[in-house]
């Protein structure tokens, strides 16, 4: 008579949720090894070398499970803490890349520029309506350099009170041009995260805290 309708016994059990079957967790090891166990065969029983060795590599396993929570705890842990000591910046001044200048009583807030070489900085200001009220020069060494405008236009007279900008062009002693970046300094008005990074609010634009060079 012929059998039909007979499987392989590899489905998924009635009534249980799908899974990832290459993930293979302690208890699936141990009920293989109990099921090893009570099968193996009467005439040749598994030797004691061989069952030390799956016990021992249950007991990795068990000890691996362990290091890993561990240390998704400690990254979280860890995560919170830089989390909440971002807080801190909120209100303070910090040093990011832009050309923004705010003039208040007189007083310009700080620029700067990062160059990749020694050179001469020749820098412009400009107001709000696009025109050029100064252009000096400055040296500027490899790195982080503070561009100092004392607030005068051309003729000598002081900038009024409002938003400007900055902008350069750097030229090392042979004349050639010098990669750089222009940095502004302002308050830090807003704080979010993404993806568990902080990001801060400065003159209305956003940057990740990564972005900072200095906090004032």
């Amino acid at each position: 008579m012929a059998i039909t309708g007979i499987t392989d016994g590899t489905g998924a059990v009635l009534g249980q949720a799908n899974r990832d079957i290459s993930q293979v967790s302690k208890l699936d090891f141990m009920a293989l090894l109990v099921a090893q166990i009570k099968n193996q065969d009467p005439t040749s029983p598994m030797d004691n070398a061989q069952f030390t060795s799956q016990i021992t590599q249950f007991s990795m396993l068990d000890q691996l499970e362990s290091m890993s929570q561990s240390m998704e705890d400690n990254v979280a842990i860890g995560t919170a803490i830089n989390n909440t000591a971002m807080l801190a910046l909120v209100g303070r001044n910090v040093t990011v890349e832009g050309n923004d200048i705010h003039v208040a009583a007189g007083k310009p807030s700080e620029t700067g520029i990062a160059a990749n070489a020694a050179g001469t900085a020749t820098v412009s200001i400009t107001d709000a309506t696009g025109h050029v009220v100064r252009t000096f020069n400055v040296p500027v060494s490899k790195g982080l350099n503070a561009v100092k405008w004392d607030g005068r236009l051309e003729d000598g007279t002081a900038a009024v009170d409002g938003e400007y900008s900055m902008s350069a062009v750097v030229k090392d002693r042979s004349g050639a041009d010098v990669t750089f970046k222009s940095l502004m300094t302002g308050s830090v008005t807003g704080l979010r995260y993404s993806d568990n990074q902080a990001v801060v609010t400065v003159n209305g634009e956003e940057f990740f805290v990564s972005e900072i060079y200095k906090v004032s």
